[in-house]
């Protein structure tokens, strides 16, 4: 027969036990449990409610006319928070921008960071009604060791949710991305391939780990591209919500194009047609990887609509017309479409597409942004979208 001390030390260590694995969870050690979380935010689902930016006065020339023109055209319910390193670089951009009607508050960090606010994290709606939105940052950021402002850019969720909390929370993935990796709409989240390198033997073991890992996080199902452009999705397409897909076409870029503009293909250091490296990219291996995006979206049983896009051959220099920002609700669809001056036939193309598929066009001038690899969209993180 036991003595009472025995069984007493029995039961604590049972409940030791048990407390010890509701923090570290089961399956073998993984990580600690967190509260849940509902879906991805859709790109292209209900009305823009609350937005995040970022401005490092650095980078003033780039983005300050996109910022300019976008806070001009959006209505007076959206609020925008600024992230920024200090108070001075508020103030220096709430003047630079002028009169807007949506709605700017400060976030002052006291640390560096990048301009690229779409990559910090993504929107995983409240699981329920009341509940918090959840912050989902990457594992970590690449070259943060090396690159001071990258190293702030991984503070960045944990600094929203503490300023914003009981609203926000943050929590920290098992997997390396960037947001730009991925495009939801309502049913599924496309994610670029390179996030299986930066993956498979450092976090996971396998492809299927990772699509598991995913499709867990992220609540929705996962759509792998197996050949695409090497960006993040929104430079090479959008969703534009009932299942259909926008995705770009540099055949069709290459009609708003002389052949006079489009560069010297010799010569892959010179700037050619619009300042792209090296000149425009219309080549066959370059066709065919936007060619096999759209064949993969058409598999998953989306309706393709192609837009014209030209590309510089160093593979990151875009004029998109898919690195847009959407708002659908009741009968209304609006894009926030980028267009670049001095390629007017290239944006009235790109326009049209737009419009024909019954979305208000607000124009948002890009031409000081697109030569820094990104666009609009890359500069816009959508924190909470109304119904």
């Amino acid at each position: 027969m036991l003595r009472w001390q025995t069984v007493v030390g029995v039961a604590l260590g049972i409940l030791a036990g048990a407390f010890a694995l509701a923090i570290i969870g089961g399956g073998g050690g993984t990580r600690a449990t967190v509260p849940p979380s509902g879906a991805i935010l859709s790109e292209c689902d209900g009305r823009l409610g609350e937005l995040v930016i970022h401005y490092e006065p650095s980078a003033k020339g780039a983005v300050i006319p996109v910022y300019r023109a976008f806070l001009s055209a959006l209505d007076s319910d959206v609020s925008v928070h600024v992230v920024c390193p200090s108070q001075a670089a508020f103030n220096e951009l709430r003047s630079e921008v002028g009169d807007v009607r949506c709605q700017l508050a400060a976030m002052v960090v006291n640390h560096l960071l990048t301009t690229w606010s779409r990559d910090r994290w993504v929107a995983l709606a409240p699981a329920s009604e009341g509940a918090a939105t959840t912050l989902l940052s990457p594992r970590g950021e690449a070259a943060d060791v090396i690159w001071p402002a990258r190293a702030g850019d991984e503070r960045v969720g944990n600094d929203l949710a503490a300023a914003l909390e009981p609203a926000l929370r943050a929590r920290r993935s098992e997997l390396y991305f960037d947001g730009g990796d991925f495009l939801a709409d309502g049913e599924n989240v496309f994610v670029v391939s390179r996030v299986l390198p930066r993956n498979i033997q450092h976090t996971t073991a396998t492809r299927e780990e990772l699509l598991r890992i995913l499709a867990g996080e992220l609540k929705r199902r996962v759509v792998l591209l197996d050949e695409a452009p090497d960006h993040h999705a929104g430079m090479f397409m959008a969703a534009a919500g009932g299942r259909r897909m926008l995705v770009g076409d540099p055949g069709l870029g290459g009609q708003c194009v002389s052949p006079a503009d489009a560069g010297d293909p010799n010569n892959p250091v010179a700037g050619g047609f619009m300042d792209l490296p090296g000149g425009a990219d219309f080549t066959p291996e370059t066709q065919r990887r936007f060619d096999a995006v759209a064949a993969q979206c058409a598999a998953e049983g989306y309706q393709v609509t192609r837009l014209p896009t030209v590309i510089a051959r160093d593979g990151r220099t875009y004029l998109t017309y898919t690195n847009v920002l959407i708002e659908h609700h009741d009968r209304q669809r609006i894009v926030y479409l980028p267009f670049y001056q001095g390629v007017e036939r290239l944006n009235a193309a790109a326009r049209a597409v737009w419009e024909n598929l019954g979305f208000e066009v607000r124009p948002i001038d890009c031409t000081s942004v697109y030569r820094h690899f990104g666009c609009l969209h890359c500069l816009v993180n959508v924190l909470k979208r109304e119904n």
